[in-house]
């Protein structure tokens, strides 16, 4: 079968078109695409360590095994942080006041979510969604550990996890009836994520 030069000639060009339009696109693929691809390549980095913290609950009134309304004001000191970008962050301060209705001590160790602010050392603010995603008790020891994002300020879009030590003893004041008023034990802090 005879396709003549002009049968060649579109043959020809048809080939050369794809292949150039083929090249164009492994040549130049779109910014999004190229950043999709860096960030599945590289592994998160651990922006801020803090493995010296301490973390202290104050309820008002004290909590009770019987609901009742209930002010918590948590306040966690972070020291003696590492961080990757040099050394600027070596330590943060993260207060959370919540106004909680219907509390009480079976709620101590339950899944939930919360936003808070933490102030490092250099005067700049992360302002952090967690989840708690275990409470475990560990002998004489509660641990309860939180993941999440930070949502803006410094580190935004990293990733956080917390944990924090209680004494699962200091529970048994749920009992009484001066209720439980304060809980403190060792918190550490992680922060990852791509520089």
């Amino acid at each position: 079968m005879n396709h003549g030069p002009r049968s060649a000639v579109a043959l020809s060009m048809l080939v050369v078109t794809a292949l150039a339009a083929c090249g164009e696109e492994s040549r130049d693929p779109p910014p999004s695409f190229q950043e999709d691809l860096v960030r599945a390549g590289q592994p998160l980095l651990t922006l801020v360590e803090c493995l010296v913290g301490s973390a202290a609950i104050q309820y008002s009134p004290p909590l009770k095994n019987v609901e009742q309304d209930v002010t918590v004001v948590t306040t966690t000191v972070y020291s003696n942080c590492i961080s990757l970008l040099g050394g600027t962050v070596t330590s943060g301060t993260n207060t959370i006041r919540s106004f909680r209705p219907g509390f009480s001590c079976m709620d101590l160790l339950s899944i939930g979510s919360s936003t808070s602010v933490i102030t490092w050392n250099t005067g700049e603010t992360s302002t952090l969604i967690q989840t708690r995603v275990s409470s475990q008790i560990n002998g004489n020891l509660a641990i309860l550990t939180n993941v999440g994002t930070v949502e803006s300020g410094k580190f935004a879009g990293a990733t956080v996890t917390r944990t924090t030590t209680y004494l699962s003893t200091d529970l048994a004041a749920c009992d009484s009836a001066e209720g439980l008023s304060r809980l403190s034990g060792p918190a550490t802090l992680s922060l990852t994520g791509l520089l």
